[in-house]
């Protein structure tokens, strides 16, 4: 692994079909905002196989995953596309509302700026991610008066990941990803996971 150094374009889109044994697909996706950063968590099995007193085997395969993604903000659009608010279903076309109903399943993808010492001196190369299925959640949000000194509030959206079977193999995918030489490349790669032109 490289050092990462940064992150840019967060990008999600609406799953629109999402069947065992097929490749998931995607209503066209929107840039979320500037980023801030991403924490992502793997949750992994911790099972033990013994006999004869001694530990023979062990499985910590990949269960799901969680991501605490801080944005800059959010857009009444954006919020609503991934929280699952209703647009429109208030007193007024531009009035969002807030319900009981789960969020929708998104696809979720960013690009990490890596840092690594080459041949020729430091190189820096450009991952793209794409997070296959997952829900994202609101789950508190602190608003405080302007004060001599300005404190910055952002949102943090906490994704819930799931794994997906695309193929006939029965095997689960969580994630993708590729590293380029360019972040114009990598942009373009997520972008196109997405479903954005």
């Amino acid at each position: 692994m490289k050092p990462n150094v940064g992150m840019v374009h967060p990008v999600a889109a609406v799953v629109a079909t999402s069947v065992k044994g097929s490749p998931v697909t995607y209503s066209t996706g929107k840039v979320v905002a500037e980023a801030r950063g991403a924490t992502l968590n793997w949750d992994r099995a911790d099972g033990h196989f013994y006999g004869d007193d001694a530990e023979l085997d062990s499985d910590n395969g990949i269960l799901g995953y969680t991501i605490d993604f801080e944005p800059t903000g959010l857009s009444d659009e954006v919020r609503a596309m991934l929280l699952g608010e209703e647009a429109g279903s208030g007193q007024s076309a531009d009035e969002y509302t807030v319900t009981d109903a789960a969020a929708p399943d998104v696809g979720f993808g960013y690009v990490r700026v890596m840092r690594e010492n080459g041949t020729n001196g430091v190189k820096t190369t450009y991952e793209g991610w794409w997070f296959y299925k997952m829900k994202f959640s609101v789950n508190g949000e602190e608003t405080r008066t302007k004060e001599r000194n300005i404190e910055w509030r952002t949102p943090t959206l906490t994704g819930t990941g799931m794994g997906v079977s695309q193929d006939a193999t029965g095997k689960l995918s969580f994630a993708c990803h590729k590293s380029f030489d360019t972040m114009a490349d990598a942009i373009s790669y997520v972008n196109g996971k997405a479903g954005i032109t």
